[in-house]
């Protein structure tokens, strides 16, 4: 049994890019810029913002969709980093605060499977996208979509170095909560500002930097 235990965001850590704001950005109202301001601003939680942006886009046809998240890459180096997780029976976690729809299509395109995700549930219904918050907290200080705070502390495991792997604001607050942070983008801007200054920060460019520390 591995000692390490992983819980990693998707988009813009897995993915190259984030999913949903280009999802947004393509198809979506142009309204949604100012629901994305009011969230960074900290007017509106992430539920919320979500909630409403989503409100802004058509349905678009299979075809459409399919062509969307062909457009989505992820990380090259992610496709080693899960086969050494997989053979040295690490836990690893995706915690997003984007929409299962995308991430599990995007994973089983890139044959990526096994994997537990915890994220928003997004469905079709009434010729509307539907968004449902499952792993929502009402006493979430951000007023997130999917509690990564509530994920992490359910299934940490006190025995296990655990580890966490983000790029941006969604995981400003779980990582406060985790001792070993990879970061980049605003997560590692905001982690060297808060962060208690230690061995427990490091920066990473790919997926090969984290497994080249579990080798270790």
């Amino acid at each position: 049994m591995s000692e390490y235990q992983i819980f990693c965001d998707f988009d813009g850590t897995i993915t190259k890019e984030d999913t949903l704001n280009k999802f947004l950005r393509l198809y979506a109202d142009e309204k949604w810029l100012e629901l994305e301001q009011n969230w960074i601003n900290g007017k509106i939680g992430s539920r919320e913002c979500t909630f409403e942006q989503m409100k802004l886009v058509p349905v678009l046809s299979d075809i459409e969709l399919k062509n969307f998240i062909d457009s989505i890459s992820i990380d090259s180096s992610f496709f080693e980093f899960m086969e050494y997780v997989k053979s040295e029976n690490i836990d690893f976690y995706i915690v997003s605060d984007g929409f299962d729809f995308f991430i599990n299509t995007i994973l089983k395109q890139n044959g990526i499977k096994g994997v537990k995700v915890f994220s928003n549930h997004l469905r079709i219904e009434n010729n509307k996208y539907v968004c449902e918050f499952p792993y929502t907290n009402p006493e979430c200080i951000a007023a997130s979509g999917m509690c990564k705070c509530s994920i992490v502390k359910k299934y940490k495991n006190n025995k296990k170095s655990v580890l966490y792997v983000g790029d941006g604001v969604s995981d400003f607050c779980v990582s406060n909560n985790i001792k070993t942070v990879f970061a980049k983008g605003k997560l590692l801007e905001y982690c060297k500002k808060n962060k208690e200054a230690d061995n427990g920060l490091m920066s990473f460019d790919s997926f090969k930097d984290i497994l080249n520390y579990l080798k270790k």
